[in-house]
């Protein structure tokens, strides 16, 4: 079967040959047009697969915060990435009468496995006082770094226990905390507070 094509070719001008196929992709493409009622095809539709995951939807990354002190309902709770304390705040139930709210910054945002911790009552320092020290029961990971000697290890390991042990009861609980000896303890005792 094989030679008698090559001797059908044989027999056509390679031109003529060209010609014809032309041709016919024109009278296929006709009647095509034709049959859809159009002069020219206007939109292909392709179908996706009927898979499950097909359905999915792309879906903002998520952080856990434990939510802990003068709060309703102190706990575990998943927000969206670049939540605010309020939105914690708000699913915990909103603070406690007892809650000291300017313990929180309200608009700061949260990072994944933060601890936020709502103190009560207000304290006996002046707010300017406070203001610039560092609260080892509420700061950040991130903001314990400003302590002179401590980097992200270091303020990892005291977020670590402060979760484990309920918060920081003393300045001296800084001892507890593997890494710090008398030295760092002496240089940040004065700047931090409960």
């Amino acid at each position: 079967m094989l030679q008698w094509i090559k001797d059908l070719l044989a027999e056509f001008n390679p031109r003529a040959l060209k010609a014809a196929i032309t041709a016919l992709a024109l009278v296929g493409f006709g009647v095509y047009v034709l049959a859809s009622g159009s002069s020219a095809p206007s939109k292909v539709n392709i179908s996706k697969p009927s898979s499950s995951s097909s359905n999915q939807e792309v879906k903002t990354p998520s952080i856990y915060i434990h939510v802990a002190g003068a709060v309703r309902k102190p706990g575990i709770y998943q927000l969206d990435s670049g939540s605010r304390v309020f939105d914690a705040v708000l699913l915990a139930g909103g603070f406690t009468n007892k809650a000291n709210q300017a313990s929180v910054n309200m608009a700061r945002i949260l990072n994944d496995g933060e601890q936020l911790l709502v103190s009560t009552g207000a304290t006996a320092m002046s707010s300017t006082e406070t203001s610039s020290l560092i609260s080892l029961n509420q700061a950040s990971s991130s903001q314990l770094e400003e302590l002179p000697g401590v980097g992200p290890a270091l303020a990892g390991r005291m977020v670590d226990w402060r979760s484990a042990n309920g918060g920081f009861k003393s300045k001296e609980d800084l001892l507890n905390v593997a890494g710090i000896g008398d030295k760092l303890f002496a240089a940040v005792k004065d700047l931090v507070t409960l």
